[in-house]
């Protein structure tokens, strides 16, 4: 979409800055992706070696540089720590439209971490990107990412039966939906 020459887009919020993934961050995306509450609704199963997390940032790195998707670490600014990764993937620029994914480590779980980076990721997504629409795709039992998108504004437009294959069974997914025009619409009722 956008060639090699691209450079990685660096955002920050209150608390965090959002930066390109790096192989320093191996250790730390290994401690959250190997944990099971983490990876139960991820979609896959939970890392078992720091190399696997170094393959993670290897493949989100070659994405972008593809143009097919863009995945930051959330790193604290008083500590610099890892705390989760947000993004966009399943990048179709022809229908201007992409979803989002999201881990935040569990000792940062209901601080507010995921809302505040992705409301930041969402807007550079409707301005920069160019986006008209954002899904999110939560597994039903995910109460957390489902409170989360509903309350950055997605709108749920289905259930996706056996959408996706995960720690050895089928899953139903949740399809939500956020249009440019809908954000735009809260982000002015919010002034």
């Amino acid at each position: 979409m956008w060639g090699l020459k691209r450079s990685f887009p660096e955002l920050a919020t209150p608390r965090f800055i959002l930066r390109e993934l790096e192989p320093r961050d191996a250790k730390a995306l290994y401690t959250i992706l190997s944990t099971e509450e983490v990876m139960r609704y991820y979609g896959s199963d939970p890392l078992l070696a720091v190399y696997e997390a170094k393959n993670v940032i290897a493949y989100f790195k070659d994405q972008f540089q593809q143009g097919k998707a863009i995945r930051w670490a959330i790193c604290d600014r008083m500590t610099n720590e890892l705390v989760g990764t947000i993004g966009f993937h399943n990048w179709t620029p022809q229908y201007y439209r992409a979803e989002i994914g999201f881990e935040v480590s569990p000792h940062y779980w209901r601080q507010g971490v995921a809302f505040e980076a992705a409301s930041a990721v969402i807007q550079y997504g409707f301005e920069e990107f160019k986006f008209h629409r954002i899904s999110a795709l939560v597994a039903p039992g995910n109460e957390g990412s489902n409170r989360l998108v509903q309350k950055l504004g997605f709108i749920e437009e289905g259930l996706l039966q056996d959408y996706a294959y995960s720690h050895g069974r089928f899953m139903d997914l949740t399809m939500y939906r956020l249009l440019k025009t809908e954000w735009e619409e809260k982000e002015h009722s919010m002034i």
